[in-house]
């Protein structure tokens, strides 16, 4: 009952803290929600010109901050997303009460369930920057193709992004939403690429910002950014393709301990039920856990590109 009441009351202090996470971002959200009111009607009216695909959108009662980490990740916040994100959530706790009771069935949903979604979304924020990326040099490439017939950069940018896919596409309807609302090109771009966290936008837009400011050959150096970025990518998978090993290594070395563990304790379950009753051995598992903990971070951190 004691353990019970301790996890009860774990999960009321959650519920206070994400309150109050939620009252101190009051105004805020206010001001957040009116902007966004105003960038989907200027939506409406780009969509009736230019046929863009809407970019995802934050929901008006969420914090800024963490509308903005949804949105890196290329999510529409809807409804629909939030029932999809909910669903693992439900199942997960239903299977840890049915394997672990009550109390520890709602310790390791508690514990489990917000780590599973932080790695998911950091998983899919990674994901949808490399498609971004990946679609900056034909886009780079349409801009430059599009200068050299006369046109000017604004009108380029404009052009080029009603040929570019998705998920470029919406990164491109967000920028010039904000050029509709009087914001220079490249202004509108370091907002999009500080919301989306993609420095190569940022870079994008200290040459628009030259090319508008200063003048020069816009056009050259936008066929330079694209060989270089195209020679980074290409370098990048070279980089993948050899490093394999090392990654499917820490894969299987990270699993091993785990699997081991999970079949010993379904042929002897008594074996690994001793060792937790007994005072030692329960530290000794502990101890093997953090270990294990550790070596699944050291592996993984060595194994990861940058």
């Amino acid at each position: 009952m004691s353990e019970l009441s301790i996890l009860l009351g774990l999960a009321v202090l959650c519920m206070l803290g994400a309150a109050a996470l939620l009252l101190q971002g009051g105004k805020g959200e206010q001001r957040h929600a009116r902007g966004l009111l105003r960038l989907n009607s200027a939506l409406a009216r780009l969509e009736s010109v230019h046929d863009f695909v809407p970019a995802p959108a934050n929901s008006g009662w969420l914090p800024p901050l963490l509308g903005d980490y949804l949105q890196r990740s290329g999510f529409v916040i809807n409804r629909r997303f939030y029932v999809l994100l909910a669903l693992p959530g439900l199942i997960l706790l239903v299977l840890g009460l049915l394997l672990l009771g009550l109390g520890r069935g709602l310790l390791f949903f508690v514990v489990a369930y917000p780590l599973l979604v932080a790695l998911f979304i950091n998983w899919r924020s990674e994901h949808f920057r490399e498609q971004v990326v990946a679609q900056l040099p034909g886009f780079l490439e349409a801009i430059s193709r599009i200068l050299s017939v006369g046109c000017s950069l604004e009108l380029a940018f404009r052009n080029a992004g009603e040929e570019c896919q998705e998920p470029l596409r919406g990164i491109v309807s967000q920028v010039l939403l904000r050029t509709r609302a009087g914001l220079a090109l490249e202004d509108a771009m370091n907002q999009v690429a500080e919301t989306y966290a993609i420095r190569e936008l940022n870079f994008m837009a200290s040459v628009f910002y030259l090319g508008v400011r200063y003048g020069g050959n816009a056009q050259a150096i936008l066929e330079r950014i694209t060989l270089t970025m195209r020679e980074r990518l290409r370098s990048r998978k070279e980089l993948l393709a050899m490093t394999a090993e090392t990654r499917a290594s820490a894969w299987i070395l990270s699993a091993l301990p785990v699997v081991v563990g999970l079949l010993t304790l379904s042929s002897n379950p008594g074996y690994l039920i001793g060792m937790w009753q007994d005072d030692t051995g329960r530290q000794l598992l502990l101890v093997a856990a953090g270990l294990q903990v550790s070596g699944m971070f050291l592996l993984f951190r060595m194994a990861r590109l940058q």
